[in-house]
């Protein structure tokens, strides 16, 4: 038997771009808000310590400066928190999982499921007081997690874990 390799053509190979991606849960959005929120005023609480020390930081150019910027920063991050809502979402196939996200470096993540080795839910503070749960995909040979799909549900979490995990088993009951 020789060895065969043929060329596909890229014209014919299928697209992600058409897939239809499944929206995270709104409170989502507002947990990004709130954490964005949190350290503008560590920023704000890290200046106004520092003044106690350099006392010029209070005064005329400096305060107005900083306050200026503070509020413009606090704003933009604030803005980009609430549209990068619109930019992630997931996709489940019948043999991978899609994540994409990103509003001006935009990637799409694809997990087969025959690569996975395990799956976990996480909840935060922020995330457990708004119900919602992180899914973290680990895939052979990280130390870390591959695919994490924040802003779930508690319910479609442990729905994706369940699908998941049956789908790793079914396909190592295949290979074996």
């Amino acid at each position: 038997m020789q060895f065969q390799n043929p060329q596909l053509d890229s014209e014919t190979l299928p697209s992600i771009e058409h897939i239809p991606y499944e929206k995270l849960d709104p409170a989502y959005k507002k947990v990004n808000v709130y954490i964005t929120l949190f350290f503008c005023l560590i920023i704000l609480m890290v200046y106004l310590g520092v003044g106690f020390v350099v006392e010029e930081l209070y005064q005329y150019p400096w305060i107005l400066l900083f306050c200026v910027l503070w509020s413009i920063l606090t704003g933009l991050f604030c803005v980009l928190a609430i549209k990068s809502y619109d930019y992630e979402g997931y996709a489940i196939r019948e043999k991978d999982i899609l994540y994409k996200s990103g509003i001006f470096f935009r990637s799409v993540l694809i997990i087969p499921f025959n690569r996975v080795q395990h799956c976990e839910t996480e909840q935060g503070p922020i995330d457990r007081s708004f119900g919602l749960t992180q899914l973290s995909l680990f895939t052979a040979g990280g130390s870390g997690s591959d695919l994490s799909i924040p802003g779930l549900t508690q319910e479609k979490a442990n729905a994706l874990k369940n699908f998941i995990t049956q789908k790793v088993a079914k396909s190592d009951d295949e290979e074996e």
